[in-house]
């Protein structure tokens, strides 16, 4: 590990095994509109902790996505948060804002992530950027913390790895990675079953998002954007505000150095995620509207019409190419 990490590690490990050891009823939050290493990560977590007697809550004020409602443990979580807690962990968030139901609660106590970008807001922030995933981050710290591996944690865990790598494929991806989902295996991960679920079984209803959106699809140089509209979730029946996972596809467009997906949410705001080939930091243009992310895997939400907010993230994205 690098020095930084083995800092962060050094310094927070004790703390953190000892506050979960402490707890009885500890709240698990992510981020809005969650993806497969958020929702991974907070089964992985609260599975773990009933095992060791405590009574975890987990809520996603966005719901859990439908495609991930087949893994053991799925069914806790819940839009509200219902009971006590006595310890707030947040897990695969970059900042406080982007929490599910971050008014609802004081302060986060444990902050676990493995963002560049994050903000670390917490009383303990485990934030190790060189980790591909936050899931692969509790498969390697989980036993130091006193918490165990079975099957179904072990599949949660290995579900969220795969999906934020789009199938071990991302440039961050090292051989660590592979001998941490190689463990998982050996404690009982189905490794197909969760490549396929994750990544490559789509539902109807997210089919026709893909058809409305790559209709619409525009093409500059190398530069590759669409937009999936308020009223295409409507007609396709699609019950999340996700982007069906579309953006992994826009980032295999042969050519294409950058790619954007426009996502128009209600109330005049817009999720924009933009992809990229390495060396490029789309970062760095993701920061000016308020977002973060990775390098090549960014986002931000930008409040304003759909075509406004198009032309000012298409120029600064131009800029950004140019420079590259």
């Amino acid at each position: 590990m690098r020095m930084k990490t083995q800092k962060i590690v050094k310094k927070n490990n004790k703390m953190i095994r000892q506050a979960l050891e402490e707890s009885q009823e500890p709240l698990i939050l992510s981020h809005v509109r969650p993806d497969g290493d958020a929702v991974g990560s907070m089964i992985a977590l609260c599975l773990a902790l009933e095992v060791m007697g405590k009574k975890p809550e987990m809520v996603l004020s966005d719901g859990l996505p439908k495609r991930y409602r087949f893994l053991s443990g799925s069914e806790k979580i819940k839009t509200e948060i219902d009971l006590s807690y006595d310890l707030v962990i947040a897990l695969d968030c970059s900042n406080y804002e982007r929490l599910s139901s971050p008014d609802k609660i004081d302060h986060v106590h444990i902050n676990i992530d493995h963002h560049v970008t994050n903000e670390n807001f917490a009383d303990m922030n485990f934030v190790l950027p060189e980790f591909a995933s936050t899931t692969s981050i509790l498969a390697k710290f989980m036993p130091e913390w006193g918490l165990a591996i079975n099957k179904d944690i072990a599949n949660a865990l290995l579900m969220g790895m795969i999906t934020d790598t789009i199938g071990f494929r991302t440039s961050n991806v090292s051989p660590a990675y592979f001998r941490i989902a190689a463990d998982l295996q050996e404690q009982g991960a189905d490794l197909v079953e969760m490549y396929h679920r994750g990544l490559t079984l789509h539902s109807t209803e997210a089919s026709k998002i893909w058809g409305f959106a790559l209709s619409r699809l525009e093409t500059d140089g190398h530069l590759a954007w669409t937009s999936i509209l308020y009223e295409d979730r409507k007609i396709a029946e699609y019950s999340g505000t996700d982007d069906a996972d579309l953006t992994n596809h826009l980032s295999s467009i042969e050519n294409i150095d950058i790619s954007i997906l426009f996502n128009e949410q209600k109330d005049d705001k817009v999720k924009v995620s933009w992809r990229s080939r390495a060396p490029i930091d789309v970062t760095r243009v993701a920061a000016q509207f308020g977002g973060g992310g990775h390098p090549q895997a960014s986002g931000a939400e930008i409040r304003g019409q759909l075509n406004e907010v198009k032309k000012q993230v298409i120029k600064e994205t131009e800029k950004l190419l140019k420079g590259n």
